[in-house]
């Protein structure tokens, strides 16, 4: 019975995402061909969902619509707006990240790195 409880309690821990990795704030870089936006990610822990938001250097705000573990140090996040849906996978390594975003414009390039708090 002790093997059991113990076997269930390393599954729980080894299924759970590690939200720390990616919690706070990140800027981020997009060179869209020659036009780059940059801005924050702002991801945190609701109700035991990371979720999150784009905060823009021009001032909007995007929530995220989702935002999901794929691997250990890759994210996946999708942030809808009137008109355009934005995919962005980022790899974590350390305190940056490297990846793609997508939108109907296109696929571009992009940055990050951890903001110190």
């Amino acid at each position: 019975m002790l093997l059991i409880v113990v076997i269930c309690s390393v599954l729980q821990v080894l299924g759970q995402n590690n939200f720390n990795q990616i919690k706070g704030k990140w800027s981020y870089s997009v060179d869209a061909g020659g036009t780059y936006m940059t801005g924050v990610f702002h991801f945190f822990e609701k109700e035991g969902t990371l979720t999150g938001e784009i905060q823009s250097s021009e001032g909007y705000v995007i929530p995220f619509s989702k935002v999901e573990q794929k691997e250990e140090n890759v994210f996946y996040l999708e942030a809808r707006t009137e008109y355009d849906l934005y995919k962005i996978t980022v790899k974590i390594n350390g305190d940056k990240f490297l990846g793609t975003g997508t939108s109907y414009q296109g696929e571009a390039p992009i940055t990050g790195e951890r903001k110190k708090e």
